[in-house]
């Protein structure tokens, strides 16, 4: 249970710094791009993260199942917190 509210956490403060993100980039007009260069090197790391699967799990002390339940949770978290709050404002 506690690991479950660990990671939980984990998962809303995902979803509250990816909603902070957009909100900024929202606000002003000089502050877009900025933020879309972050979402593009976020999408780089989480593609690279994806590739490279074997040797982080492997190094984390993961098993890979785990290891894609984070990925999967992270894509989530900026999908749900940012990426969704910016199209519809």
């Amino acid at each position: 249970m506690a690991k479950f509210i660990h990671l939980s956490s984990y998962f809303l403060t995902g979803c509250i710094a990816s909603s902070a993100l957009a909100w900024m980039g929202f606000l002003h007009p000089v502050l877009a791009s900025p933020v879309r260069i972050i979402y593009v090197i976020l999408l780089v790391l989480w593609a690279l993260a994806w590739l490279t699967d074997d040797a982080v799990a492997q190094f984390l002390k993961l098993e890979l199942k785990d290891y894609y339940a984070i990925l999967i949770a992270i894509a989530f978290a900026i999908a749900l917190g940012g990426i969704t709050s910016w199209l519809i404002g």
